[in-house]
């Protein structure tokens, strides 16, 4: 299983960056998965009060093409 991570604000904007994309897939490992997490980010948007993301997995039954673990992405203040 994958192991939680931690991404800077500073990292993180805009939720669109190629170089974000490349780094949470370098933790995930899996496409479907970092596009959950990057829209999760994009939900908190610009609340400069945060200061880092806190990236937690939670196993999940292997399917054919799916997500094998399900993030939990917390903003932390």
């Amino acid at each position: 299983m994958t192991q939680p991570f931690n991404l800077p604000r500073s990292l993180c904007s805009p939720p669109s960056d190629p170089a974000l994309r490349r780094e949470i897939q370098s933790h995930t490992g899996n496409e479907t998965e970092t596009s959950s997490i990057l829209r999760s980010i994009e939900r908190f948007g610009d609340d400069l009060s945060i200061r880092y993301y806190e990236m937690t997995p939670t196993a999940r039954r292997a399917h054919f093409h799916s997500a094998s673990a399900s993030w939990s992405v917390r903003a932390v203040r």
